[in-house]
């Protein structure tokens, strides 16, 4: 437990905290810019098991903002490279990595047994598949997207189960475009990444002040911070 000293000081964590992370498993999906960010972050805290499904390739594009990755492994899978080095960094939890592309009949399998879901890709139809699986299944599903300085961050099917489709109010911050049309920031992939990270941690340990409800909205190039509400759709 000495690796954890410092967080389990925090009165929110402390030994019972940290045992719900040791026994959390989260399922993340997408092993790029977003992903990268949020299973560092909840490796390091000692989430018991993480599973981390991508089925890309790196490239030499990758490595301005997924930063565990170097020039040696390009052309190797994402989610191969990442899971060696989280189990470098913390040999005291399990990970899991899956190189299959998600689609309606293999999802079940890979979701099966997970308390929450991280969604850190940008495929628009990966993302309507998670949400209408988690729906179905009752997981609490993490959200978060990029584009060039902007990102955002909120949950769905937790508490008040809220849904991807209810991100209509504020659909002028939602982009279809993945990074190689409009570019990408690479700290803004950290801070949304970081943000995605707490907000699981913050749902494992059951607090009230988590995103349910709300959008966090941030423009880094103009240091703007949004809170939208969220809006049920019909």
């Amino acid at each position: 437990m000495k690796r954890y000293q410092q967080q389990m000081v925090l009165p929110e964590i402390g030994e019972a905290g940290q045992e719900k992370l040791k026994n959390a498993k989260i399922l993340i999906v997408g092993a790029g810019g977003l992903g990268t960010v949020v299973a560092t972050y909840l490796a390091v805290m000692g989430i018991g098991k993480l599973s981390i499904v991508d089925f890309d390739e790196i490239a030499e594009t990758n490595l301005h903002r997924q930063f565990h990755y170097t020039p040696n492994d390009i052309g190797q899978k994402k989610v191969t490279v990442l899971a060696q080095k989280l189990r470098a960094q913390n040999n005291n939890i399990k990970v899991n990595a899956s190189t299959e592309k998600i689609t309606k009949d293999n999802i079940a399998i890979l979701m099966e047994n997970f308390s929450i879901v991280c969604d850190c890709t940008d495929n628009i139809s990966a993302r309507v598949l998670l949400d209408k699986h988690c729906d179905a299944e009752k997981i609490p599903l993490v959200h978060g997207a990029v584009s060039d300085w902007q990102g955002y961050v909120t949950l769905f099917h937790y508490k008040n189960k809220f849904r991807y489709s209810d991100l209509i109010e504020v659909e002028a911050l939602l982009r279809a475009q993945t990074c190689q049309d409009n570019g990408i920031s690479s700290p803004i992939c950290g801070i949304i990444g970081s943000i995605m990270a707490n907000e699981t941690i913050k749902i494992i340990l059951n607090t009230n002040s988590t995103l349910e409800g709300k959008l966090l909205y941030i423009d880094g190039l103009k240091n703007v911070f949004k809170t939208f509400n969220l809006k049920k759709s019909m």
